[in-house]
């Protein structure tokens, strides 16, 4: 389906009523050439500690306990269930964004009926774009999955859709605007079964002694990604998708490196934001702040029109690790490896029974 901005949008509780939701899982990764590529893993590595990061490579399809790590994924969503319903699917459709060739050849799509495959080519942003544009309508719901969290199940993301629902079309911000996109984000204190323990690194010396590396540092908790989101079409956002501002809240992730902090940093002090850059530097974020921070930014460097649009970050606190012990590195998906076999044999034994 090809939608058009002049669709009529819905209001209120209405948008989550008027269209099936959809899921899109997002396994994109970059292709550079080699002289990026080395530069790139070189900055990556020295912000990580010397762990080699995955670059230019389909890491959603390396082997984990006999099964590609997308694969995972795909079960937890195409198995996921509406509540008080007698097995009718969550999603009407999942969509999925990676490399065509090499995916088919990895997982059988054909046991998968409402799956449908499209070839990545560009950033998290642009693949929001080009199906933002293309193969949704306005009021239509999409919750939006990483390809690299293989310990989520179809429990937790039916979970996460039923948190999500009550927060779109209903939530309004301080502003009264509809929460019309939300943004998972997971604390450092809710980790309790938390895997990837060797990414847990402190820094040692100075004012942000204490304050772990690879988590953005905000006024009362760390926090990282929680690979997850969902948002309602409506005109409101179509500027926004269009400027691909979500690579904003991804790069978080990648703070660490200088090329990414560093245009961070600019954004902020061509938009006059120098209290955050001062809360970004010293670790102690505010949380508010920062969303209508970003708000700002966006509206400025992309000369759009946001004064209607409504943002939310959730804290993501139910089995929070499950959606942040996603896959950087073979260090990450190693230490997975020895995690998932023994529960591949403990689920054998259970069906042998």
């Amino acid at each position: 389906m090809n939608a058009t901005k002049s669709q009529e949008t819905l209001d209120g509780k209405e948008y989550i009523k008027a269209k099936e939701p959809v899921a899109l899982i997002l396994a994109g990764y970059n292709k550079v050439d080699p002289e990026t590529k080395k530069k790139a893993i070189q900055e990556l590595n020295e912000a990580y500690d010397g762990d080699i990061i995955y670059m230019g490579q389909n890491k959603f399809l390396h082997d984990l306990a006999g099964k590609p790590v997308i694969q995972y994924v795909i079960d937890a969503v195409y198995n996921a269930r509406k509540k008080g319903s007698s097995g009718q699917k969550l999603y009407n459709r999942i969509y999925i964004y990676n490399d065509i060739k090499t995916i088919r050849k990895s997982v059988d799509l054909a046991k998968y009926s409402n799956i449908t495959v499209h070839q990545m080519k560009d950033s998290v942003g642009a693949h929001l774009q080009h199906f933002y544009e293309n193969f949704i309508e306005y009021g239509q719901r999409v919750d939006i999955f990483y390809g690299d969290t293989p310990r989520i199940t179809s429990e937790d993301v039916e979970w996460i859709h039923d948190e999500y629902s009550g927060i779109l079309g209903i939530e309004k911000n301080r502003k009264g605007n509809q929460i019309l996109m939300v943004y998972g984000i997971v604390e450092s204190g809710d980790l309790n079964d938390n895997w990837l323990t060797h990414r847990l690194k402190f820094i040692k010396v100075g004012k942000n002694k204490g304050k772990l590396k690879s988590f953005a540092g905000f006024d009362s908790f760390q926090a990282r990604v929680g690979n997850s989101a969902a948002f309602i079409k409506n005109s409101i956002l179509d500027d926004l998708v269009r400027c691909r501002a979500i690579n904003f809240f991804y790069n978080l992730r990648k703070a660490l490196s200088p090329t990414i902090i560093s245009r961070i940093i600019y954004h902020l002090w061509k938009t006059k934001n120098f209290k955050m850059i001062w809360q970004i530097k010293n670790r102690c974020i505010n949380e508010a702040e920062f969303i209508n921070t970003a708000v700002d930014v966006w509206a400025k460097v992309f000369k759009i029109d946001l004064s209607k649009f409504g943002g939310k970050f959730y804290h993501i606190k139910r089995n929070a690790s499950r959606w942040e012990n996603d896959i950087d590195s073979p260090k990450d998906l190693k230490v997975l490896n020895r995690k998932f076999k023994p529960l591949n044999i403990e689920t054998a034994e259970k069906i042998k029974k």
